[in-house]
């Protein structure tokens, strides 16, 4: 539920309804609240009538897209905060795993939002789309210039599954990070208290040989392929 301090932020002089519908779903979403999002809660929150709610939004579905779009404005500027504009793509391609596992570090309720609610895909909108894979479409960009720079030939199949494997396999990190699977593991398994992933360090070192792994994969391709 939000406090008194947080409704009384929410008195808004009603001239971008919109955009106060939409902080009062991230103070929820910031609350671990998002089964109370709703047209009806958000109106009775702002002040305003739920026919006053479907101006703006026809429905949750077009109040979860504002939401979302929020959300990924965020996501990409704190990407764009922890990137040197380095040239090195195998360093920017570091970079940008590390900002995908201290984003989930640092605004968790965010990151789960992100990666747990979905939409129809009939709402991706073109502006959608584009604050969406924004980061994907980088990581691609990035995985080229690791294939030019080493002069290895290769198709967009090729390209577009190694960006996937990136993602996936970086996600896969930070979800067992955050699952505290790994450290039951340590606890009962024997496995060494270095991989336990309790600490930055720790997940950190295991994203640079996940990029490392990454890159000797695609060197080992031409390897492979020269073989043949």
């Amino acid at each position: 539920m939000l406090t008194e301090d947080q409704k009384a932020n929410n008195s808004y002089h009603h001239g971008n309804v919109k955009e106060a519908l939409v902080d009062v779903a991230m103070q929820l979403i910031e609350a671990d609240e998002v089964e109370l999002i709703s047209l009806r809660r958000l109106s009775k929150e702002v002040g305003v009538t739920p026919s006053a709610v479907y101006n703006h939004f026809s429905d949750k579905n077009a109040l979860m897209l504002a939401i979302k779009l929020r959300l990924y404005e965020d996501f990409n500027r704190f990407f764009d905060g922890r990137s040197s504009q380095t040239d090195n793509p195998e360093q920017a391609l570091l970079e940008m795993c590390l900002a995908y596992y201290h984003f989930s570090q640092e605004q968790p309720s965010r990151f789960h939002f992100l990666f747990s609610s979905t939409l129809p895909l009939e709402w991706s909108t073109p502006e959608m789309v584009e604050i969406s894979c924004r980061s994907i479409v980088k990581t691609r960009r990035l995985v080229l210039k690791i294939y030019e720079k080493y002069q290895i030939s290769c198709n967009e199949e090729a390209i577009v599954n190694t960006t996937l494997l990136v993602w996936s396999q970086l996600h896969g990190i930070v979800t067992l990070k955050n699952s505290g699977s790994i450290q039951a593991a340590v606890a009962y398994q024997d496995w060494p208290e270095s991989c336990a992933l309790a600490h930055d360090e720790e997940v950190e070192q295991l994203i640079r040989i996940h990029v490392e792994m990454t890159v000797n994969a695609i060197l080992n391709s031409q390897r492979s392929g020269n073989h043949h």
